[in-house]
């Protein structure tokens, strides 16, 4: 699968993978089972009210016909079964995609229905950016927004509940970067020259404010320390999101 860049609100751009065909798929079989739960709902309710007339039974039945529209719409480019698998649709070049984008996607959808899904399912897989028909009409795709991580024990650190991001500009660091910081951290503690330690420790101090743009009066072990705790809160809200 391709590489999707976003800008967040901050203008960091984050690179997402597009969603894998087995997620997608996962996310539309869970969506076709809300739409059937919906159905028997409905036929219940006509059932218990007796109601007989068409248009005020195809009108209980719209929100099932329009489902995907309607939650990708409300929900920022997510169904029931997108939350579910963690994929989000947005713009080809990761903005936020709009109801006119949605509604193209919602039209294509109905094209693609009769054919089980085959013809989104090659679509996606020739395409490698994760792309049905409905996201080529509508200039957009489907992004993993569960990032993976593999941070090792070294340089996890437990958060309180009410930690406040400091610098979202963290997102810009790799692990690698931060086992960086955790080693020189423990260096600085541990050695006892204090030329070698502060050399170290402003190197890396300048290497991460360089690479982050981030600006600050803080000293260089005050920041690191920061940093850290900051990549450990980045990891952890892109995991439960």
């Amino acid at each position: 699968m391709g590489k999707i860049h976003v800008n967040t609100t901050q203008n960091v751009q984050i690179e997402h993978p597009a969603a894998s065909i087995g997620n997608r798929i996962l996310a539309q079989l869970f969506d076709f089972l809300m739409i059937f739960v919906y159905g028997i709902f409905m036929a219940v309710v006509i059932g218990i009210f007796g109601i007989e007339s068409n248009s005020v039974i195809l009108i209980l039945f719209l929100p099932a016909l329009f489902y995907s529209f309607i939650f990708e719409n409300i929900f920022q480019g997510q169904s029931l079964g997108k939350m579910l698998a963690k994929i989000k649709v947005v713009k080809k070049d990761g903005s936020q995609a709009s109801i006119l984008n949605y509604f193209i996607r919602w039209i294509f959808r109905l094209i693609e229905i009769p054919f089980y899904g085959s013809v989104a399912i090659v679509t996606i897989a020739i395409n490698g950016k994760g792309q049905r028909l409905g996201d080529l009409a509508a200039g957009t795709t489907v992004i993993n927004i569960k990032k993976s991580f593999s941070l090792n024990s070294s340089v996890y650190k437990t958060l309180p509940d009410n930690y406040e991001l400091k610098f979202q500009n963290v997102e810009l660091l790799e692990e690698k970067d931060i086992a960086t910081i955790n080693d020189v951290l423990n260096f600085y503690k541990k050695n006892q020259n204090p030329g070698l330690r502060s050399k170290y420790l402003f190197k890396t101090f300048d290497a991460v404010t360089k690479k982050t743009g981030i600006k600050t009066n803080l000293s260089p072990i005050e920041f690191l320390q920061i940093v850290i705790k900051d990549y450990n809160y980045i990891i952890k809200s892109s995991v439960n999101q």
